[in-house]
């Protein structure tokens, strides 16, 4: 997987394998490189860079040299768009003085040398960086400030030009090269302004990257704790239900998993609390699955609680009109391939497949999203840690709010910009971008049925998307100046198209044997008569699925493996890279920010891995019951809708079991018998009150509730618009004809508060007088 593109803009000090023709500056003095450095150059022939060079523009960076000689780089530069891009990396020294290391999930080999540098005034860097035997060398020239002299802009494009770099393919950001000569490109700069404002940013990133190991809330979150009670208070008299500001309930609404059932029945639940005055009651929200993605959309409107029937027409009117274009969403799966260390299934469905439902491509980021002095609910967006779920070696739940990411029980954070970047002993190493809402509703509905069923659902899409990309390959490769000929893409082609076949066939039982036979010839063709090593087909046993799924995986990768020797370019490298991350089953790989941190209260797996994958939270638990059960949120009563496909109370069944293995208090669930009714109350002493809402039940399905999830499957094509209505208000009749359930039991809570407060000060009262 390829770096950033922005990225190996941004990285100021990347890679250089030192050869014979490039040297290190003699004498070179580590302790004169520190301070403010501009990118002002750039020359390599990497692919990336033909497609992407006339959006780059002028970087600045902070350099800041180590105790032990290496280097911290907090660089910043623009997006096509104008926004401000940051990163922070890590460079380590070698021996040899000049030349320097990176490490990288991306490259087996990433260096760096400082060939010619004047310290006051440039610096000419060279890289090289090596994987799978594929080198890519890029060249740079900074500055200590945006313009430099024509003999040291000749100087670059000459040394640039010895590297083997065609001259398009260099190009110069400063201003003072927009009208010379010299066979280079010259691309628009930043304005000082602008400079200064991200150079602001990167200096401060470097102090902004710790890793927090507490069992407490954000500042952030405390003071929106402390606003919106006000709020609440303000909501509840409206409702003569009276309370002191110390006594106001914490109540957090949780949606479950389901898809867009779950995202549209959410939609109608919150915007029936609105008609019914108990929306502002709401401390927290939280979602898991396809709730998160009605979230994402609620939250992209700044204080949307306060105009939920706009908000709520503009929703509707989207998810019942067209799907995003395939153009659009091709291309910002290149743009997820491209922008980071890692790639996973987790950027294919959110590129291809969420779009399909959510009908946009959300490139708003959390943060982005979130007022301080906002009038809505606070959001928290909860995953799961696959090894931990697998493997039981931590607790598993993961959460993001607008603040922080985080594991929510180990107490474990980081702030959510931060998440996916590279860590080492709690400081970042190597900043990736922030994940975008499209990604982050992806990474939450990462998973809409159990493994087989979404196995070959996922095939079929990856199928589809290659029978889409295959009729264009040729010309995207003419448009590259490639010949599609050489090597020929419709052998690539077809070996693909097989192979995702040959998957299917397998899964389904059926005799691969003519698709594998046509694999191997086809690769033998492209070796020029050489048989490859792949996996002998009289291995596969499909009578046993384990063993079967077990030889997929190694065939696949085999067949990959071979395929990437002739085909390096874009786009193969991404079929390629998703049909890898499909035979190894990678979904959600990030980072691990707690790696080999030390000294800390953390499970010891979380601290050796270096990477980790995060999924949706439904394949553990369909609600979201542990990112409220967190101690320091104090959580008074929860409010769970439940949008499940299969047993309406399986989700508090089995939050009450796991709250009794991990002695989190939670009320005993006991299921009265009878009809499945709209309105369930569980409580106890010392723990909060659930109360608990099926979607599908007798009051607003009658004896038709099979019939109502059969209408509403998990798996089928985006809903109509009339669909779409009809869900919302079964929904909504679960809040309208409770209402006054739901005021009583907030009531009884509020009470209960009050009682406790005052046999609290009676009790503080006589230790007082004893004294």
């Amino acid at each position: 997987m390829p770096t950033t593109v922005l990225g190996l803009l941004g990285v100021f000090l990347c890679a250089l394998a030192v050869s014979s023709e490039v040297t290190t500056q003699p004498d070179f003095d580590i302790k004169r490189v520190p301070g403010k450095w501009y990118l002002i150059g750039i020359a390599t022939n990497a692919e990336w860079f033909v497609t992407c060079k006339a959006d780059m523009k002028m970087g600045v960076a902070m350099l800041t040299l180590t105790d032990e000689g290496h280097l911290k780089v907090a660089y910043s530069s623009l997006n096509p768009d104008g926004t401000c891009w940051r990163m922070n990396q890590f460079v380590n020294k070698s021996d040899f003085p000049g030349i320097f290391s990176y490490c990288s999930e991306c490259w087996e080999t990433y260096n760096i040398t400082f060939v010619d540098v004047k310290y006051d005034e440039y610096a000419l860097i060279h890289t090289v960086k090596t994987k799978d035997n594929s080198t890519t060398v890029v060249s740079k020239l900074c500055g200590r400030t945006p313009h430099l002299s024509q003999v040291v802009l000749d100087k670059f494009t000459a040394f640039s030009r010895k590297q083997g770099i065609l001259p398009e393919n260099i190009i110069i950001l400063s201003k003072s090269a927009m009208t010379m000569p010299g066979g280079f490109t010259s691309v628009t700069p930043v304005t000082p302004e602008v400079t200064n404002i991200c150079l602001k940013m990167s200096a401060s990133k470097l102090q902004e990257s710790e890793v927090r190991i507490k069992h407490s809330l954000n500042k952030n979150e405390e003071e929106f704790i402390f606003r919106r009670r006000n709020t609440i208070q303000q909501c509840l008299q409206k409702h003569r239900i009276h309370c002191s500001l110390d006594n106001v309930p914490n109540i957090a609404l949780l949606g479950s998993g389901g898809g867009q059932r779950a995202m549209v029945g959410l939609l109608g639940s919150l915007v029936q609390l609105h008609k019914v005055g108990l929306l502002d009651s709401i401390l927290y929200l939280s979602g898991v699955s396809g709730s998160t993605w009605c979230m994402a959309s609620l939250y992209q409107e700044p204080d949307w609680s306060t105009k939920l029937e706009t908000v709520k027409d503009k929703i509707i009117q989207r998810l019942s009109g067209p799907k995003v274009s395939w153009t659009d969403a091709f291309a910002k799966l290149k743009k997820y391939y491209y922008e980071k260390d890692i790639f996973s299934l987790t950027d294919f469905w959110a590129a291809m497949v969420v779009t399909t439902f959510v009908k946009e491509i959300d490139e708003h980021t959390l943060t982005e999203q979130w007022n301080q002095q906002s009038k809505d609910p606070f959001p928290i967006y909860t995953v799961i840690d696959k090894q931990c779920k697998q493997k039981k070696e931590a607790d598993p739940w993961f959460e993001f709010t607008p603040q922080e990411a985080g594991y929510s029980l180990i107490g474990a954070f980081m702030r959510v910009s931060n998440f996916g970047s590279q860590f080492k002993k709690g400081s970042m190493m190597n900043e990736q971008p922030e994940i975008d809402m499209l990604y982050l509703q992806a990474l939450c509905g990462s998973a809409l049925a159990d493994g087989e069923e979404i196995v070959k659902f996922i095939w079929q899409k990856i199928k589809d998307f290659f029978q889409r990309l295959f009729t264009q390959i040729k010309k995207m490769l003419q448009e590259m100046g490639k010949d599609p000929d050489s090597p020929p893409a419709d052998k690539f082609c077809q070996v693909v198209s097989d192979l995702v076949d040959m998957n299917l066939y397998v899964l389904d039982g059926k005799d691969p044997s003519a698709l594998d036979e046509s694999i191997r010839k086809t690769l033998t063709d492209l070796a020029g008569g050489e048989s490859q090593l792949i996996f002998p087909v009289g291995e596969l046993n499909l009578t046993d699925k384990e063993a079967a799924k077990l030889y997929m995986e190694h065939y696949t990768m085999d067949v990959s493996n071979n395929l990437s020797v002739w085909f390096k370019l874009w786009p193969f490298d991404l079929c390629l890279s998703i049909i890898r991350c499909m035979a190894m089953w990678i979904w959600g790989r990030k980072y691990d920010f707690l790696h080999i941190m030390t000294d800390e209260p953390v499970p010891v797996a979380l601290l050796e891995s270096e990477t980790r994958d995060y999924i949706d939270a439904g394949l553990l638990l369909n609600s979201p019951y542990f990112s409220v059960l967190r101690k320091d949120r104090k959580i008074d009563l929860i409010i769970s809708l439940d949008f499940s496909d299969d047993d309406p109370f399986m989700t508090v069944k089995k939050a009450a079991e796991m709250c009794r293995e991990q002695n989190i208090p939670f009320p005993e669930v006991i299921i009265p018998p009878g009809d499945l009714k709209d309105f369930y109350v569980f409580k106890g002493q010392n723990v909060p009150t659930v109360i608990h809402i099926p979607l599908f039940n007798v009051v607003n399905c009658g004896d038709k509730i099979e019939e109502c999830r059969s209408k509403y499957k998990t798996f089928q094509g985006s809903y109509s618009a009339e669909m779409i209505t009809d869900l919302m208000d079964k929904a909504g009749k679960n809040i309208a004809n409770n209402k006054e359930k739901l005021e009583k039991v907030i009531r009884a809570i509020v009470e209960q508060k009050k009682r406790k407060a005052y046999t609290q000060h009676d009790s503080d009262v006589s230790k007082y007088r004893l004294n």
